[in-house]
């Protein structure tokens, strides 16, 4: 089978292989009630045993799709295609039986063409359009003859017939070309704005999110000043527990710096800075070492990361330590990060051994917010997508081999 068009953003669904059933079931219907009504009420002779064996055996078949449609796998195109050719390889032996391509039912052949152009690839399309007019080219010359389609000799019912081929090999290759691209057109619209709707859904989302962030912000400058000042106190009367009140006063510092950057952000004030991606890594790894002592990370720095520089934010920042923090909520004992060189980009992989990707959240991930009961991936992974996009790079999570989740983060190389 030829491979399907990539352009095409969707297939042929259960809905339209049902509609082909029905379509093919109107067609043996309306032969049966004229081979039935020729029988009985004319004296026209035609090979009755074949064409009522043909018609019996395509009713089967199509009595054992409904089975098909019962099973909840969606239909391929490969899948789709065989059903149209069924229905071609009917119509030819239906038509060889009663008369070739001097019967009125020739034009049939295209409806399979119209319905490959609507919904398959346009590598299908040709194949379906240089099957039927070569079916339609070989009745002229292989059919049973039928005497009430008969040309009778008559030199203008000759040419009406060949003008009908003519009309028929035109329409086909109208066909073909333009409604097989009117009908990716049509795909490529629907893709596109389905995807500013997505994208108008996000911003919504995180401004919103940024909303409550800045009130968010301003109400913990407070208790953080007072922790501060108890754990001076408390070290000053417990020196036993300094190491620990050394450690608590670095959180708090930190906490308090995110609060810092999180407000000049919002009122745009930072700017962007560039620096090779092994020092990124660096001041990354520094970061997560304060916030997440507990946990272990494994850094692996390609050799061309000292070469390659990229121009970012303090969101890249965020928006790499939330992936580094999702991984550790996974699996704490082992979280893996890789900066390298690939295809002209900077690349930076995040790697756990945890359960990996919900299937309910994986469509969703990263393009809008989505809740998890027992929390994590959802709203971080949105604002660090939308934060790395913003740099012209993505985010892109998926499976890891061997278990556990996978993230991908490119940005673009700075010269």
């Amino acid at each position: 089978m030829p491979p399907g068009d990539p352009v095409k953003t969707t297939g042929p669904s259960r809905t339209n292989l049902l509609r082909l059933w029905l379509i093919r079931g109107i067609l043996i219907v309306v032969l049966i009630t004229a081979l039935s009504w020729l029988r009985h009420f004319t004296d026209y002779e035609l090979p009755w045993t074949p064409l009522w064996g043909l018609v019996l055996l395509v009713g089967l078949i199509n009595a054992a799709l409904l089975y098909r449609l019962w099973l909840p796998r969606a239909p391929g195109e490969a899948e789709f295609f065989a059903n149209l050719l069924l229905d071609t390889a009917f119509l030819t032996g239906v038509l060889y039986l009663t008369g070739g391509s001097s019967n009125p039912l020739v034009s049939y052949y295209l409806i399979p063409l119209i319905i490959s152009a609507a919904l398959l690839g346009q590598a299908y399309t040709w194949v379906m359009a240089a099957l039927v007019v070569a079916c339609y080219t070989l009745l002229f010359f292989f059919h049973v003859p039928f005497e009430l389609f008969g040309m009778g000799g008559h030199a203008g019912m000759n040419a009406h017939i060949t003008g009908m081929w003519i009309n028929f090999a035109f329409s086909a290759v109208l066909i073909a070309w333009f409604v097989a691209r009117m009908a990716r057109s049509m795909h490529e619209r629907d893709a596109a704005m389905a995807a500013v709707r997505e994208q108008a859904l996000r911003d919504e989302q995180l401004v919103s999110v940024a909303g409550i962030a800045a009130g968010t912000a301003h109400e913990l400058r407070t208790p953080l000043s007072t922790m501060t000042v108890l754990a001076g106190e408390l070290k000053n009367e417990h020196p036993d527990l300094a190491a620990d009140l050394d450690l608590l006063q670095q959180q708090l510092d930190r906490c308090d710096e995110i609060l810092g950057e999180l407000v000049s952000s919002a009122s745009d004030e930072t700017a962007t800075e560039k620096s090779t991606l092994d020092e990124l890594v660096r001041r990354i790894v520094d970061k997560w070492r304060i916030a997440r002592p507990e946990v272990a990370l494994d850094v692996k720095v390609a050799p061309e990361a000292q070469r390659l520089k990229i121009e970012y934010d303090t969101g890249l920042h965020h928006a790499l330590l939330n992936f580094l923090h999702n991984a550790a909520d996974a699996s704490p004992e082992h979280v893996r990060l890789e900066a390298a060189g690939d295809a002209g980009q900077a690349l930076l992989v995040i790697e756990d051994r945890g359960e990996g990707i919900p299937a309910v959240i994986a469509d969703a991930l990263g393009r809008r917010f989505v809740s998890r009961k027992d929390g994590g991936l959802g709203l971080g992974v949105l604002i660090g997508s939308a934060s790395i996009e913003r740099l012209g790079g993505s985010a892109r999570l998926m499976d890891r081999e061997g278990g556990g989740t996978r993230c991908e983060v490119r940005l673009p190389v700075s010269l």
